[in-house]
């Protein structure tokens, strides 16, 4: 059932206002497992004033997925997984209704800017009341999910079926049924979501997943993803002062499919998740022990994560079915900070493990949309080249398992032995990016999106692999090993490469797109002066935000802290002081969630300058994203010196320190590492860039900012690792008038889960 990743995830159907009035196409029969229902229908009269529409729908799906530490002719190299899934109409080539390739992957999404776009979508999950939980009722037999919880920022079963979507990244309003990810969707409803995609939006690479306080992690854990593409062909328009209209990227990366283009750039779409399926001991299982002579006290725990006893992985044994479940004791049990680096379990691409990908010609250059849909993992994305043995013998290794991560770095090391392509940024979160950037990996943390230019500089065999990160860079806070995630395979060059290869390559090849596409002969010499400097200004949709435009500010703290009742997930404020211990801030107001709490009020047209920061007695970093409206990034300070420096005035620091002339109490000495020779990875590059997700390390400031654009209305703010969002490490925003009360004389905010009766 797992996906080639060659073949990216269908498109959704889509249905145009030209259509005849009334369009009606049965669901295609389904594969076996999929659970789709034979009368699911597209109706095109609910679209009738939509230039696009689609139905989707959330059910339970069975499937199975390549368990890569067994071999994959042994029971367990596939495991049997029960998931929530998105499932959709989908079409084929020729515009034929046909069952979705892999029933983990949603439908991709392709809309256009001045789009209105229409969104059927049913919870078809059980009831709340209605679901069969791991684990046994205190007299014995199953347990159901009763009751709330008292605090909604605590784990519980009655919100693992309650959703809704989130179009993540896009600028269209939160409110009504546009992206409010504040109401619920509750099993048994069906709902039309309505986006107005402005005509001046910009085209790139976005997402949707689910978004409903206290379900959002254990949704997207089990595969509640999709991609969302804007395509656009505007062309840039020069002004007398700078470019008046920019342009969209799209047009000077032309698909294939496309038509009417010479030189085109294949594209692949790749979705990253961690798919955090478990298996579970049963009570005929844990009977069966004990029949057999397992002493008592050593027996599981009915309803516990099954694990190997050596390596502490999960696993399933044959019979067993995995899912995203609420444990018996800790709802989120699949979802702690530790879960899944001893899970064992491997980042998807596409819903496939390991596949194999073709398609790709030595030279050709490629368009790639990376985009981590996934929560607990930090992606390296590096591709380098099997060299030094067989790749049969590659294709052997996988196929016998890994044995665990620990020999996933073995494979990498002795298999993945050529030097890393170069990778050529050109967009970042979905926006181009006012610079181009080089390197050999590319950084992905939750939600991040990248685009990045490929160009294979010789045939052969290639490995994506997941590079291995330093522990303060990963979320898990643990020294991440590499792994392969995939490779593809690439044919010998169609003409003689000339003019090198990498990044020069690509950059040549780019100028000839640039001649070829560019209908505005000024405008074509301007945009190849600024290529020739590695900038891409003419497709940068927001402009600066300069020094006099910034009318107010904003500070927020990200803190996870062990307190008497336990881990508390928290956001606060900060302000300045001065202290002994390398934090020159102190945290003020941080609080969880509260549903009915309106935590920052800014008014429409408003620019703020935000500083971010992580705290905390368990210091770990955090992805900070907000919607609606994205951000530019000023600056990223590190402001504290590495562990292993010896003070703040140098000393004899300890190998890979950073930063041990910083004085914490002198800003003067602080380091901006978001310029592109930046010292740490995480950040090279990223000033002047917009993003609308920013991974916040503790010892860091990061400095952007915003401006408050024609929406007004309820939207949230939260840490992107979305067991601390579900926890309560989230915000709600409210944009309004001037007069500080939107236009409305109560709260917008209404957030309650009901039972769905």
């Amino acid at each position: 059932m797992a996906q080639d990743i060659a073949s990216p995830p269908r498109a959704a159907a889509l249905a145009r206002t030209s259509m005849p009035e009334r369009m009606v196409f049965p669901a295609p029969e389904a594969p076996r497992g999929m659970n789709a229902r034979p009368e699911a229908l597209i109706e095109t009269d609910d679209c009738l004033g939509a230039d696009v529409c689609y139905d989707l729908s959330l059910r339970y799906v069975d499937g199975q997925l390549r368990n890569p530490a067994f071999p994959a002719d042994d029971p367990g190299g596939f495991d049997d997984v029960r998931l929530r899934a998105y499932g959709g109409l989908v079409l084929d080539d020729q515009g034929s209704p046909v069952a979705q390739d892999n029933p983990f992957v949603a439908p991709v999404v392709e809309i256009a800017p001045g789009d209105t776009f229409r969104l059927t979508f049913e919870n078809e999950l059980p009831r709340p009341r209605d679901m069969v939980l791991p684990g046994e009722a205190p007299g014995g037999g199953s347990l159901s999910c009763i009751g709330e919880p008292a605090d909604h920022n605590a784990p519980h079963c009655s919100n693992f079926n309650l959703t809704n979507i989130h179009t993540h990244g896009l600028w269209v309003s939160p409110l009504g049924n546009s992206d409010n990810v504040l109401l619920t969707v509750n099993p048994g409803i069906r709902f039309t979501y309505e986006y107005n995609i402005p005509n001046d939006h910009p085209a790139g690479t976005f997402w949707y997943h689910a978004h409903r306080h206290g379900s959002t992690a254990p949704q997207v854990s089990s595969g509640m993803a999709g991609i969302l593409l804007i395509r656009g062909n505007r062309q840039p328009v020069l002004g007398a002062a700078g470019w008046a209209l920019p342009g969209d990227l799209d047009v000077i990366l032309p698909r294939p499919e496309v038509g009417g283009h010479d030189l085109t750039f294949p594209e692949r779409t790749m979705l990253f998740q961690q798919i955090a399926y478990a298996c579970r001991w049963s009570r005929d299982q844990v009977a069966a022990l004990e029949a057999s002579g397992t002493p008592r006290d050593e027996l599981p725990v009915v309803g516990s994560i099954k694990t190997d006893t050596e390596t502490g992985a999960w696993i399933c044994d044959e019979g067993d079915v995995g899912m995203v479940e609420p444990g018996p004791v800790n709802a989120f049990d699949q979802l702690t900070p530790t879960a899944w680096p001893a899970s064992g379990r491997y980042t998807a691409i596409n819903g496939g493990i390991q596949q194999e990908q073709p398609g790709a010609v030595a030279g050709r250059v490629e368009r790639w949309r990376l985009i981590h849909g996934g929560v607990r993992e930090t992606i390296g994305v590096q591709i380098r080249k099997v060299e030094t043995r067989p790749v049969d013998a590659l294709r052997t290794r996988l196929s016998e398992g890994s044995e665990g991560r620990d020999r996933a770095d073995e494979t990498v090391e002795e298999f993945c032995s050529g030097a890393p392509v170069e990778l050529v940024r050109v967009a970042t979160d979905g926006l181009t990016r006012p610079d181009i950037r080089t390197g050999s990996e590319v950084i992905l943390q939750p939600a991040y999106r990248e685009d990045v230019l490929v160009s294979f500089p010789s045939e052969g065999t290639y490995c994506i692999v997941d590079a291995e990160s330093a522990a303060q860079a990963d979320i898990n806070v643990n020294d991440n090993d590499s792994a392969i995630l995939g490779f593809i395979d690439v044919a010998p060059a169609e003409v003689q490469l000339e003019g090198g290869s990498g990044a020069d390559h690509v950059l040549a090849i780019l100028a000839q797109s640039i001649e070829a596409t560019i209908e505005d002969g000024a405008a074509r010499d301007v945009i190849l002066d600024d290529l020739s400097a590695g900038r891409l200004d003419a497709f940068v949709k927001h402009r600066d935000i300069s020094d006099s435009e910034v009318s107010g500010g904003q500070t927020v703290g990200f803190a996870l802290n062990l307190k008497p009742g336990g881990v508390a997930f928290e956001i606060g404020n900060f302000v300045p002081t001065h202290v002994s211990n390398g934090a020159p801030f102190a945290l003020v107001d941080e609080a969880a969630y509260e549903a009915s709490r309106i935590d920052r009020v800014l008014p429409l047209r408003g620019v703020d300058e935000w500083t971010l920061s992580s705290f905390g007695s368990i210091a770990v970093g955090h992805p900070f994203h907000i919607h609606v409206n994205p951000f530019q990034i000023v600056e990223v300070l590190k402001y504290r010196p590495d562990p292993g420096c010896t003070s703040g005035t140098g000393g004899t620091p300890s190998e890979g320190a950073q930063g041990c002339s910083i004085d914490p109490n002198d800003p003067s000495t602080y380091i901006d590492v978001s310029v592109p020779d930046s010292i740490e990875p995480q950040y090279a590059g990223f000033k002047d860039t917009w993003k609308d997700t920013l991974f916040v390390l503790p010892g860091y400031l990061v400095k952007m900012r915003t401006r408050y654009e024609r929406y007004i209305g309820d939207f949230v703010m939260h840490c992107h690792i979305l067991d601390h969002e579900d926890q309560g490490m989230m915000q709600n925003i409210r944009i309004a008038l001037p007069d500080g009360k939107g236009g409305f004389d109560g709260s917008m905010t209404r957030h309650i889960a009901q039972d769905g009766d």
